[in-house]
């Protein structure tokens, strides 16, 4: 597997879809090697050079379920993408450090409740 850490400003804009919970095969809620809890933000991403957009989902671990109102653009912190191979399939899936709303004032640069 291949990880690369992708720019907070370069990706265009992210605007949150849902929140569910990650699970595996038997509807348990996967953690991170820390056992915190792991989420899947759905989202639109609209790309900065124009581009159709396109739904993509970031994994992102924390001790509770995100906060997001649907449509509100989203900041992802520490976004890294990985490429996967599995036998005759292959694929690259997003995760982050952490997903903040980019309203009210969260710029970004700046943490949430700052």
């Amino acid at each position: 597997m291949q990880k690369m850490v992708l720019s907070e400003t370069e990706n265009g804009l992210f605007q949150a879809i849902g929140v569910a919970p990650r699970v595996d095969r038997e509807g348990v809620q996967r953690t991170d090697k820390d056992g915190t809890p792991q989420w899947t933000v759905e989202t639109l991403r609209r790309p900065a050079d124009g581009s159709p957009a396109e739904v993509i989902a970031v994994r992102v671990a924390a001790a509770k379920e995100p906060h997001l109102t649907p449509m509100c653009e989203v900041i992802f912190r520490g976004l890294t993408a990985f490429y996967w191979s599995m036998e005759t399939r292959s694929g690259i899936s997003l995760s982050a450090d952490e997903v903040v709303p980019a309203s009210a004032g969260h710029s970004r640069g700046e943490k949430a409740g700052e």
